[in-house]
């Protein structure tokens, strides 16, 4: 029979009961070290989701974030030697963690937080080069689809947790109070010279980019933004988009 000690191990570290190898590990010594290793791996974890989720752990206190990543690493432990990007359904894990049930905004402060990681971690696709734009006729304009820099992510909640991410998002910005109730809110996280940007979007504007991220054309966006805005400007928010790198360039 095949020894499958690496994967009883690995199973070991993650529920803390040495069972399963114990009779493997010849000396209290080793018992011992084990768990000194799983206690390094456990900080280890929790620190890369603290550095992943700096909002979420600032909401809920670190005795409460350290038992929720713990928990989390034990059903859903790393793929990846690196741990930079850990973490891709702790959103969705924090949505089904009891001790968290009364927090419902924080799965989705998650989510902002995970945006703004992978705004960071994105890779360096071109964004579209406002030049290209000016040579083009006028009346090709309409029927530019240019879609969404990799970078970006659109997130939205039915609660308007934006400002509490916002104010949450570092250490130096001060809390505050908000008013939490049933209001949807939407915002856009990007990145733009090296720097994660982040703002708020009205439905209007958020019906404009996510046709654009679908792969409509300007014309089809300008009308999804005016039939939730007729005062919006199609124009204005292009020419943002434009300046700021939200929109994707040519293949490199």
């Amino acid at each position: 029979m095949p020894d499958h000690f690496h994967e009883d191990f690995a199973a070991a570290i993650r529920s803390g009961d040495p069972a399963a190898i114990e009779a493997r590990l010849t000396t209290p010594v080793a018992l011992r070290r084990m768990a000194v290793y799983r206690n390094n791996v456990v900080h280890g974890i929790t620190e890369a989701l603290r550095s992943a989720y700096p909002a979420v752990a600032r909401l809920v206190g670190a005795e409460f974030f350290a038992s929720m990543a713990r928990a989390y690493w034990e059903v859903s432990p790393p793929a990846e030697p690196s741990l930079s990007l850990y973490g891709a359904g702790f959103a969705d894990f924090i949505t089904g963690y009891a001790p968290a049930a009364d927090l419902v905004y924080l799965a989705d402060i998650a989510r902002l937080d995970r945006a703004w990681l992978e705004a960071h971690h994105a890779s360096d696709f071109p964004a579209l080069d406002p030049g290209r734009i000016a040579g083009l006729p006028p009346h090709d304009l309409p029927n530019l689809a240019p879609g969404l820099h990799p970078s970006v992510s659109l997130w939205s909640s039915p609660w308007p947790v934006y400002e509490i991410w916002r104010r949450n998002r570092e250490a130096s910005e001060p809390v505050g109070t908000v008013v939490l109730r049933p209001e949807p809110a939407s915002a856009l996280v990007w990145r733009h010279r090296g720097v994660v940007r982040h703002r708020a979007l009205t439905p209007g504007e958020q019906a404009f980019f996510t046709a654009l991220a679908q792969g409509q054309n300007l014309e089809a966006a300008a009308e999804h933004l005016l039939s939730l805005d007729p005062a919006g400007d199609a124009a204005a928010l292009f020419g943002e988009a434009l300046t700021h790198s939200i929109l994707k360039g040519n293949t490199p």
